[in-house]
């Protein structure tokens, strides 16, 4: 069942996250991670949801948890580097 639930709120969060509704998808995915906190893929998410609500620094913070849990997720990875040198050219 608790694998279901967490398809489920990932479904919902990433269609909030479609419609720029960043702040439903935070809590979408945020509640997904409480059933499972170990899935890299709600962690990426949830950085993409941060990244669209501008939490920039929330953003890094979840796509570096992905790489911890799983050093291969290659889209997390993108989007660290690319926050990285947005922010190290002073774009902020």
């Amino acid at each position: 069942m608790e694998q279901g639930e967490t398809e489920v709120l990932l479904e919902v969060g990433q269609s909030y996250l479609l419609n720029k509704e960043y702040e439903r998808a935070i809590a979408k995915f945020t509640e997904a991670l409480r059933i499972n906190p170990h899935d890299p893929e709600i962690y990426y998410y949830l950085g993409l949801a941060y990244e669209g609500a501008e939490r920039i620094s929330d953003a890094v913070s979840m796509y570096e948890k992905t790489l911890r849990l799983d050093k291969s997720f290659s889209n997390a990875e993108m989007r660290l580097s690319e926050l990285k040198k947005k922010t190290a050219s002073g774009n902020k």
